[in-house]
């Protein structure tokens, strides 16, 4: 499922240690928007193998403009991807909600991309980036980042309060009618 009505922004994707006691302690790695549903983390650490892991996918705007969510969701599912007999070369998350944002990869020749990776060495980051299939900045995330996204999204957590002020009862009551469904019901009761 290709989400196009997502959000487009240039965010920045963290794999967490959910038992972390905030958000720089708990990144493990960073990953790539691929799909609304699917993050692709490139050489994967060997925190992300662990099956007793208790991992979940924070997805933040880079600039963390207080207008655009930060979305932590859990991953359901892991993919790996690997040469026989060695370490994964990848890992994709499947993600338990799709995020609002629109992915961050662009079109890769499968052909090319395996060229890159050999002359790469291995590092499907640089691959990656050679092929100008990623963002050159898509994965730097630091320390001081991780913070600031982890308060945005706490503040982000807090309740919006929109206050709505009427001259008198009819006028109060119009507003809900307005605002809500109430006055005129999708069917009857």
């Amino acid at each position: 499922m290709c989400v196009d009505t997502a959000i487009r922004a240039d965010i920045r994707v963290s794999i967490q240690d959910r038992r972390a006691s905030d958000r720089a302690a708990g990144h493990l790695a960073v990953g790539v928007l691929i799909d609304g549903d699917q993050v692709l983390v490139p050489n994967p650490p060997k925190e992300l193998l662990d099956p007793h892991a208790d991992l979940e996918v924070v997805v933040f705007p880079a600039g963390l403009q207080t207008r655009l969510p930060v979305e932590v969701a859990p991953v359901w599912k892991w993919r790996r991807f690997a040469l026989t007999d060695a370490a994964p070369l990848a890992v994709i998350a499947s993600l338990g909600r799709t995020s609002g944002y629109s992915a961050q990869i662009g079109r890769a020749d499968a052909t090319d991309l395996a060229k890159a990776i050999d002359g790469a060495g291995g590092d499907l980051w640089e691959a990656l980036r050679r092929q100008q299939v990623v963002g050159a900045d898509v994965h730097l995330v630091d320390d001081d980042l991780l913070r600031r996204a982890g308060e945005l999204e706490h503040a982000q957590r807090e309740p919006r309060v929109a206050e709505h002020r009427f001259g008198s009862l009819r006028e109060l009551t119009g507003g809900f009618c307005i605002l809500f469904c109430f006055c005129e019901p999708h069917g009857s009761r």
